[in-house]
């Protein structure tokens, strides 16, 4: 029995060494094949109200390559495309997404900080998907209300099967257990672990979950980059993309120390920088 018991413990101390410290990324140059890959962040949130087809709109219009949007669910199921999980910071309305059916939802006024855009509205991620081009890189991030909520996971994965986008789509997320989730649906499906030190739980504020969930590429709050973390990323042969970076110079330093990728609320001042993916 003891000699069971030992085996056992031998065996699942070299799984979880493999799985802890012998892990690769897929391949996901595709996604780079043109230069860095440099994303909308929200699409054009200066210029439109952000994450509306509007402001996707615009910086598809402005020449970029690939935009970054922010999903979660309604209470029918529905995919939405929102930054916030609560209704009052940018819409004329009140509550929770989580808590509104859609009908409800396409009647709040998502543009009431930009006069111009009076009466855009909270989309979905499918009428997304239909109206952009069809060669668009999507950078999806999915919001979650607790570490094991997964119930945009399966909705999303299902809309990236139905519109064929698996070469064109990265999933990223603060949770980790989301992207876990991603992988143990589809390993082939790319993801990246967004990295941030503030307003996320102190667990969180260190990439201490890189080793268990996998992920493809990093995604750093800018502030965070430096150089350990670069060296990191090259040893896993991950993938970095830097977020919000809204400033040429700073732009073109981290590109120079080694980013693969910018998220910027400022994507025709990021064309600047040259050829994109």
């Amino acid at each position: 029995m003891l000699e069971i018991i030992i085996l056992t413990l031998l065996i699942f101390t070299i799984f979880l060494i493999r799985h802890l410290f012998f892990w690769s990324p897929i391949n996901i140059d595709h996604l780079y094949s043109n230069g860095p890959l440099l994303m909308g962040h929200r699409g054009s949130p200066i210029e439109a109200p952000e994450n509306t087809l509007e402001s996707f709109r615009t910086a598809v219009d402005q020449g970029i390559k690939a935009i970054e949007l922010d999903v979660m669910s309604t209470a029918d199921g529905i995919v939405v495309c929102s930054h916030n999980h609560d209704l009052e910071r940018e819409t004329n309305g009140m509550g929770y997404i989580h808590k509104t059916c859609y009908e409800n939802l396409k009647t709040i006024d998502a543009g009431v900080k930009f006069p111009a855009f009076e009466c855009c509205h909270i989309p979905k991620l499918k009428d997304i998907i239909l109206a952009l081009p069809n060669d668009l890189i999507f950078n999806i991030e999915i919001k979650s209300l607790s570490l094991f909520d997964f119930h945009t996971v399966g909705r999303v994965l299902n809309l990236i099967a139905e519109y064929d986008l698996y070469k064109r789509v990265l999933i990223s997320s603060f949770n980790p257990m989301v992207l876990w989730k991603v992988k143990r649906f589809n390993k082939t499906i790319p993801t990246a672990y967004l990295w941030s030190d503030e307003n996320v739980p102190i667990i969180l504020k260190k990439p201490r979950f890189i080793n268990l969930v996998h992920p493809d590429m990093l995604h750093p709050s800018a502030h965070l980059v430096e150089k350990r973390v670069f060296l990191f990323a090259q040893r896993k042969k991950m993938k970095i993309n830097v977020w919000t970076v809204n400033n040429l110079p700073a732009m073109e330093w981290l590109l120079q120390q080694g980013a693969d990728g910018l998220i910027s609320d400022f994507p025709k001042l990021m064309l600047r920088i040259g050829p994109q993916s």
